[in-house]
């Protein structure tokens, strides 16, 4: 497990559920995750460029994981870290991926590839080529459209 980090600094940029912010060490990139960032919208917490945070996380090599931040008014937030929808990764059963997409409709081409989090499979459904990413829990997290044997976001 990667050691945890706490820090301080003024946002500089937001993008999505990540922030940038300008702290004593240097400018550091922060996920708080589709899960923290929709936490702290139903908190009416409301980042912004400008404002001085704290965060506290698993410093990871590229970014800081948030498990916390105190906002601009000085309220702390957890911010939610678990996907319990991944499955436990020490029971990945492909069968239960590939039974997932073919209830979904889908056809299955070719075996499951295990990745650290999900399945990749190749499957077809109504005419068209894809590559499902399944969770160990067996819920298709995303498609990818499969073109002449090379990948575009679908």
């Amino acid at each position: 497990m990667s050691p945890s980090r706490s820090t301080h600094g003024t946002i500089w940029a937001l993008f999505g559920h990540r922030l940038a912010l300008e702290c004593p060490e240097g400018r550091v990139l922060v996920d708080l995750g589709p899960e923290g960032a929709e936490a702290l919208a139903r908190a009416a917490v409301t980042l912004k460029p400008g404002d001085a945070i704290a965060v506290t996380g698993e410093q990871k090599p590229s970014e800081i994981k948030a498990s916390a931040i105190t906002a601009p008014d000085g309220t702390r937030h957890r911010i939610p870290r678990s996907r319990p929808e991944d499955g436990d990764a020490g029971k990945a059963d492909p069968a239960l991926a590939l039974a997932a997409l073919q209830q979904a409709g889908y056809q299955v081409d070719g075996e499951a590839r295990r990745k650290p989090k999900h399945f990749e499979i190749h499957a077809r459904k109504d005419g068209g080529h894809f590559e499902a990413h399944v969770t160990f829990a067996g819920v298709i997290r995303k498609t990818k459209t499969i073109s002449n044997g090379a990948t575009a976001t679908g």
